[in-house]
């Protein structure tokens, strides 16, 4: 019988393909993410853990750092937790990561996302705030009104009228009263992705600090990465981005320089790798002591495109 995770990733996969994503199978080299897959201008990267509790506060940390620099969307897709499966109904969160279940990611990939959040434990879900004041107020009945009828208080009223986040047990007792559906179904892609200072760069080995060092003398704003690439850098001005592969070490070289390269063609990111031994690989290889002579980010970009 296949590994539990390997079935998991192959259907996510199968998922997202149907969907109209093309996808980066990244299982097969070090990385924070098992998937890549972007579709018009939608990246997300993608982790499977059969039980989420496997997921630690680091590689979390990794996940949104990578996700951060790519303006892409972080999520775990799990199976269960403790000895609790994941339902299909809710969308989960670890360590400020969205996570659903295999289920709850095919309904995404339909088009219908769940209702139903799950916040340290607390099972919540977001309303359409606009329209319950508009309800509220049809009904004639004012803040004070509505927070006596289904027993909170008026500042509640008006925090469900300000975000729409509330309980799911107020949720369902305000909806029964007013006789309107106003949930709102859950959206991945909208959260704020925060970037955290990570403890990759406490491991930076000499190459890649050279590599880090001269990427921010050309002008370019460098990310150290768990990921297929070790180094994502981005062009400050108008936000264009390389995929950097830094590495001595030619043991899975070519399998990482395939991923980046899909990688690049889903996103439009340039690519290269910086090496004093690679050669004979589908990418620009840049040694380490050619690189002072690349004074600015355009010049690097024109030999990128030559």
């Amino acid at each position: 019988m296949r590994d539990m995770k390997e079935q998991m990733t192959e259907r996510a996969l199968a998922l997202l393909q149907e969907a109209g994503f093309q996808t980066s199978d990244c299982r097969l080299v070090r990385s924070c993410f098992d998937i890549l897959a972007g579709k018009d201008e939608a990246i997300l990267l993608i982790k499977i853990h059969v039980n989420i509790e496997g997921l630690t506060s680091r590689s979390a940390s990794e996940l949104r750092n990578v996700a951060a620099a790519m303006s892409a969307t972080p999520l775990i897709i799990g199976d269960h937790m403790k000895n609790a499966r994941l339902s299909s109904d809710v969308i989960y969160t670890r360590y400020d990561i969205h996570v659903l279940s295999l289920g709850a990611f095919a309904e995404m990939m339909n088009q219908e996302m769940p209702l139903v959040y799950s916040i340290r434990g607390n099972y919540c879900m977001r309303i359409n705030p606009g329209l319950l004041t508009e309800v509220r107020k049809k009904a004639n009945m004012t803040q004070d009104d509505l927070a006596c009828e289904i027993g909170v208080s008026t500042q509640s009223i008006h925090r469900y009228e300000s975000t729409g986040r509330i309980s799911l047990e107020i949720a369902e007792k305000l909806m029964d009263f007013l006789k309107q559906d106003m949930a709102v179904p859950g959206d991945i892609f909208s959260s704020e992705i925060r970037y955290l200072e990570s403890e990759i760069s406490m491991h930076m080995t000499e190459l890649k600090r050279v590599a880090y060092k001269e990427l921010s003398n050309m002008g370019l704003d460098p990310s150290l990465t768990n990921a297929p690439f070790d180094i994502l850098a981005v062009e400050k001005e108008h936000g264009q981005k390389i995929l950097t592969l830094v590495t001595d070490d030619l043991k899975g070289l070519h399998r990482r320089v395939e991923i980046i390269k899909e990688i690049s063609e889903m996103t439009g990111y340039r690519r290269v790798c910086i090496s004093n031994r690679a050669h004979n690989v589908d990418v620009v290889v840049i040694k380490p002591k050619d690189l002072p002579g690349i004074k600015e980010a355009d010049d690097l970009f024109r030999l990128l495109d030559e």
